[in-house]
């Protein structure tokens, strides 16, 4: 099996994580073995158990490595403050962003492997393994209180079910631009961006305003 290495790739560890990546992506939890992972790293095999223990901890550790940071907007109104409308709208049009840019098709050339990290993420969307669940409360958590934040001031109206469910559309449309970027070509065609990475992510602000905000609201 021939060794997978990128050029990030500058330590054992990483080296390690990179293999898990595309081995889980390829073959699942269950079809990938600690030593096709060795293998694919061309490292010993008993280096995985070194750094990670056991399957089950390597599997978390690629998942930390995929997420990097928590994908949550910073300032005044991410601190946890009082939210007015006009603070809700810029939250949200910074939350959008910042998860646009995480997930759209052109952060494959700024992220190593994203192919196999978008693949593992979709084999996880459906039924989350238990022992990922602290985990993804951990990175998505703050973005998903963000959201959730802005909806409760944009629409009082709404009770808490009404919330989740267009948080999770919101989230949804936004990331789905990412990891159905093979399918969207397929159904929609393979179009040329229409402009920068900005504003195709205010595009999709104007979208999820225009449906929160009554009509003749300011956005």
């Amino acid at each position: 099996m021939k060794p997978i290495m990128e050029a990030t790739a500058t330590d054992t560890r990483t080296a390690l994580l990179q293999a898990a990546l595309v081995c889980f992506a390829d073959h699942g939890f269950d079809g990938s073995s600690m030593r096709m992972i060795a293998d694919k790293a061309g490292r010993p095999l008993s280096l995985l158990s070194h750094y990670f223990g056991n399957k089950e901890g390597l599997y978390l550790e690629v998942f930390k490595y995929i997420l990097e940071t928590p994908m949550q907007a910073s300032g005044p109104e991410a601190d946890g403050g009082p939210l007015d409308r006009p603070g809700a709208i810029r939250l949200l049009r910074e939350q959008i962003h910042l998860m646009f840019d995480r997930a759209a098709p052109g952060t494959d050339v700024r992220l190593p492997l994203q192919e196999f990290r978008a693949r593992l993420w979709m084999q996880e969307f459906r039924s989350p393994r238990p022992s990922l669940h602290a985990l993804f409360r951990q990175y998505v958590g703050p973005a998903v209180d963000a959201i959730r934040s802005c909806i409760r001031v944009l629409r009082p109206d709404l009770n808490e079910a009404q919330v989740a469910f267009l948080g999770i559309t919101i989230m949804g449309q936004v990331v789905g631009h990412g990891m159905m970027s093979g399918l969207n070509k397929v159904l929609w065609g393979d179009h040329p961006p229409f402009g920068s990475p900005f504003q195709e992510a205010e595009l999709l602000v104007e979208f999820c305003l225009g449906g929160l905000l009554a009509p003749g609201q300011a956005h």
